[in-house]
């Protein structure tokens, strides 16, 4: 787990080189290591046994697991929530997921910027503009409701890799299927994480 500080840093030893990035206010960031998923099952089974729900701690701790394996799969090396306390959640709930992502034969990540340009309103943020975002919208089911999962996408260069690795962070945020696409709540989310998306740089020690 990371310490308080609203700031995410990749270590040694990660699947991407170091970088540093800013996270929103009271935001936490987790890695996904064997170490945080051990921590997450017992923080979660300390609030249920707290809530008087045992009983449910094995379930959890299982669903914990699948989730963590999930991210893996992904070739994931980090991942964000905000904390109880965080200011964002006046605008609802997300999570943050970042992956490595590789060019192959028929994708190459030239041709994912191509589409994402094209296709889905890609536009560059950053410094220097090395930061592509697009969004993305999904239609879900979130219990028994019909809802949309609003993705916002941000895919950039790994350094050394000649454009065929880069890093990208996929914010996900779950609302209610009769949200207007333009409402001022996803146009906040939008910006918030271009805001944050930005700060990210590669630490050179």
């Amino acid at each position: 787990m990371s310490d308080l500080r609203a700031e995410l840093t990749g270590s040694v030893g990660a699947t991407v080189p170091r970088y540093r990035m800013l996270l929103p206010p009271g935001w936490r960031s987790y890695d996904l290591s064997s170490d945080t998923e051990r921590e997450l099952v017992a923080a979660a089974r300390a609030r249920l046994n707290e809530a008087g729900r045992p009983d449910l701690a094995a379930a959890l701790a299982t669903q914990v697991k699948d989730a963590v394996a999930k991210l893996r799969e992904q070739d994931a090396f980090a991942y964000a929530l905000p904390a109880e306390g965080s200011p964002t959640w006046v605008l609802g709930s997300a999570s943050l997921v970042g992956l490595r992502r590789r060019s192959t034969p028929r994708w190459t990540l030239d041709d994912i910027v191509e589409d994402a340009v094209r296709n889905r309103g890609g536009v560059a943020i950053g410094e220097g503009h090395r930061i592509v975002r697009w969004t993305e919208r999904h239609p879900t089911r979130v219990d028994g409701v019909d809802a949309v999962s609003f993705l916002i996408q941000f895919l950039l260069p790994i350094p050394g890799t000649k454009r065929t690795q880069a890093v990208q962070w996929t914010a996900t945020v779950a609302h209610s299927a009769d949200l207007p696409q333009d409402d001022p709540v996803l146009e906040a989310w939008v910006a918030l994480f271009d805001h944050h998306i930005a700060s990210f740089t590669w630490s050179v020690r």
